[in-house]
């Protein structure tokens, strides 16, 4: 869930909380002409909220008086406003004056410190956060903004055997397919017993992921690189069944593939897991790349050529293509035609190495990352294509 609809979830929650709240306490003559106590600006601030007018809702619920009915409230949605909106620092005087506030019940208590706790991760005071996500679980140990944000803390610490209790009590907690992350975190904590000398701890772990998501192209990598220490054509197998569960980005087994297949002494293998690729997708440029390098080392350059030549048609800004037509062409001995061909095409072109983009904050990196850096949600990048000016 995203920074953005878990605050809405929040919101939704506060608003009937709070306002049912006001209208126990509040007067019949208050209900007629209050809509449940609640002043007409804290109604026309919720109707700003509705459709997206951030500023107008904040400047509405600015003038709700703290010591109205549903004033908690207020100050609650308002904090959470400023934060989501930038104004960070305003967001953590109101939310800290609201810790302090006596009488509140505990499930707002926590909320509370929750929001706080977002506050301070978002301005970078990661100890500040730890403990006010740890105040709320306190108050309420079920509080998804608290446990949501302390795993991203844990994560971001590289604690992700923390992070990975955090997310399955969070799971417990909420309605949701939780799968993909749960495995994502277990192929993490598989990787991190491999980088402490625990082959056994992070297959089990790695194989852990698999059974929550085989989605989870770490752990199938993880996995094929446990196995390959021991029987590397089962670790090609495991990079095959890879290929069959994440069709689109299959091409990130490629190498490991390549290797594993080269211990086993099976040396077709690998070819035959490009060519299969193509002829199933035969707009997958990445595999003819693949596939072009294969026969360039078996110095069959004239046909890792034209593989080359259909892969730069798929995607003529992949630098990876024009190093390795290079490569291709020189051991052609640099034929005058094809090397004109070759400038031709790159001539229009729009060079980048590999560039992936998260489809949830547009955050941009030249490698795949299983968890963006941005928005900290995970299995979220995707390649980006540049198209060249007609």
């Amino acid at each position: 869930m995203t920074d953005t609809a878990l605050f809405a979830a929040g919101l939704a929650a506060l608003c009937g909380f709070f306002a049912g709240r006001a209208y126990r306490t509040t007067s019949a003559r208050d209900r007629a002409y209050g809509a449940a106590g609640l002043s007409e600006r804290f109604l026309q601030g919720l109707e700003y909220l509705s459709e997206g007018r951030r500023d107008e809702a904040v400047a509405e619920l600015s003038q709700v008086p703290r010591e109205s009915p549903g004033g908690e409230v207020v100050e609650q949605v308002l904090g959470s406003l400023l934060r989501e909106g930038g104004q960070v620092e305003r967001a953590i005087q109101i939310h800290q004056g609201l810790s302090r506030r006596a009488g509140m019940p505990a499930l707002a208590r926590a909320r509370t410190f929750a929001a706080l706790g977002e506050d301070y991760r978002r301005a970078g005071l990661l100890d500040r956060a730890e403990r006010a996500f740890e105040q709320a679980l306190d108050e309420d140990d079920r509080n998804a903004t608290a446990l949501l944000g302390l795993q991203r803390i844990r994560e971001d610490q590289g604690r992700w055997e923390d992070a990975l209790s955090l997310r399955t009590r969070l799971s417990k907690r909420r309605r949701g397919d939780d799968a993909l992350v749960l495995a994502h975190l277990h192929a993490q904590v598989g990787r991190e017993r491999l980088r402490l000398g625990d082959p056994d701890g992070a297959e089990a772990a790695f194989r852990e992921a698999l059974g929550h998501d085989r989605r989870a192209l770490p752990a199938h990598l993880g996995l094929a690189e446990v196995l390959e220490r021991r029987d590397p054509a089962l670790a090609a197998a495991t990079l095959e069944d890879a290929a069959r569960a994440v069709p689109e980005r299959a091409y990130l087994i490629f190498e490991s593939h390549a290797r594993a297949c080269a211990a086993a002494g099976e040396h077709g293998r690998h070819a035959a897991l490009l060519e299969a690729a193509i002829e199933k997708h035969p707009r997958d440029w990445r595999a003819r790349l693949a596939l072009a390098r294969v026969l360039r080392s078996r110095g069959d350059a004239h046909e890792a050529l034209g593989l080359l030549r259909r892969a730069g048609e798929e995607n003529p800004q992949a630098l990876l293509v024009h190093l390795e037509t290079w490569r291709t062409l020189l051991a052609l001995g640099l034929p005058r035609e094809d090397t004109q061909r070759y400038l031709d095409a790159a001539t229009s072109s729009i060079l980048f190495a590999a560039p992936h983009v998260c489809r949830r904050c547009r955050y941009r990196a030249a490698d795949v990352q299983w968890r963006c850096p941005q928005c900290h949600e995970w299995d979220t990048f995707v390649e980006e294509r540049l198209v060249p000016p007609r």
